[in-house]
């Protein structure tokens, strides 16, 4: 009995213990949530470009038209910020145009000034921009003239924003695309069309002289020459394209070294002839004056039966002549010929020079 007793006693002690029962937990509990950090607030203080207007300083201008040597504003948004962005302290802010950087154009405003000396609580300022025109903004220039859809075109539509020296550009937003827009005329029309006229009546002289004299020609009532024509032929190019682009652009200096030395190989070419020519005079009973037939027989002939060598000149002068029009109206500032080129010339020209003593007129 005892037995039983202690028995019961200690089974009832077990009982009493919650460590020591053992129960299955059929109650389904959730699962505990990861620890996720709080996402980075988004900030609403985006640099953003919202207007332009040129030459007139004042904030109440809504003028979109600019010149060359004027002053364009532009609004940007959150000044702060956009400093914060700047690789380093000696980068400069550039004018961009649809998005492409505009070399050589920039403005001083932060200049002198680091991140950290900048502290200020305004949200807008005013940027200034000198369009500038000269050797030292070509390559803006250059870009900005190849967006012309024609050749007598004297102004480009584009839009405008800022940004730092070879970084992106600062965004525009589509409800400010229109405050954004400028056209840039970058020359007046009238004068553009006086000096046409004025190089029109300079080919009609030209073109009267070649009919009424012999300014092309051998010799008085000789045949037209080939070395004479190609002198003209550069003579009147290089004018064209000179008075072309300083209209356009007010740079003379589009006149490169390579254009020289295209003039120098005819002027070489054309001397080399005349004394070739002379000296076959001075030999009496050898030297026979070319009788003229026809402008074309006369400069790819030696009177007797057209020559390759004269037509090898007159081909690649009609080709250069053709790149030379056709990359100064497209680019409005003359092409600088690569030495390949200027050699080829050079060659064709002595070609011609070398058989002359042996063409029998």
């Amino acid at each position: 009995m005892k037995r039983l007793t202690l028995l019961f006693t200690v089974a009832l002690l077990f009982a009493a213990i919650p460590g020591f029962c053992i129960q299955k937990d059929t109650t389904a509990k959730p699962l505990a949530k990861p620890v996720v950090a709080p996402a980075p607030p988004v900030s609403a203080n985006v640099p953003h470009v919202t207007k332009v207007f040129a030459k007139q300083m004042t904030i109440d201008s809504t003028k979109g038209i600019a010149f060359s040597n004027d002053i364009i504003l532009v609004k940007l948004i959150f000044p702060k910020e956009f400093i914060q962005t700047r690789p380093t302290d000696k980068s400069r802010l550039m004018l961009y145009a649809n998005g492409i950087e505009l070399k050589g154009i920039s403005s001083d405003l932060f200049s002198k000034i680091t991140k950290e000396q900048f502290v200020t609580t305004d949200t807008v300022v005013w940027i200034p921009f000198k369009l500038k025109r000269d050797t030292s903004t070509k390559a803006a220039w250059d870009y900005l003239y190849r967006l012309t859809d024609k050749w007598n075109s004297n102004k480009i539509n584009v839009h405008i924003t800022v940004g730092w020296e070879g970084m992106f550009p600062v965004k525009v937003y589509p409800t400010d695309y229109e405050r954004t827009a400028i056209a840039i005329t970058y020359y007046n029309i009238v004068v553009f069309w006086l000096m046409t006229l004025a190089y029109a009546g300079l080919l009609l002289l030209l073109g009267r002289l070649v009919i009424k004299s012999d300014i092309l020609k051998e010799g008085p009532n000789g045949a037209y020459s080939l070395a004479q024509t190609q002198l003209a032929f550069w003579t009147v190019l290089i004018i064209a394209g000179f008075i072309y682009s300083l209209v356009l652009t007010d740079i003379p200096s589009t006149l490169n070294t390579s254009i020289l030395e295209l003039l120098g190989i005819s002027v070489l070419t054309n001397g080399s002839a005349s004394y070739i020519d002379y000296f076959k005079k001075q030999k009496k009973g050898t030297y026979t004056p070319k009788k003229s037939r026809s402008f074309l027989w006369d400069i790819l002939s030696d009177g007797t039966s057209l020559n390759m060598q004269r037509f090898q000149i007159f081909a690649w002068n009609i080709v250069l002549g053709t790149y030379f029009l056709v990359y100064t109206f497209n680019n409005k500032s003359m092409p600088t010929f690569p030495d390949v080129l200027l050699l080829l010339a050079g060659m064709s020209s002595l070609t011609y020079v070398s058989a002359k003593p042996t063409e029998p007129k």
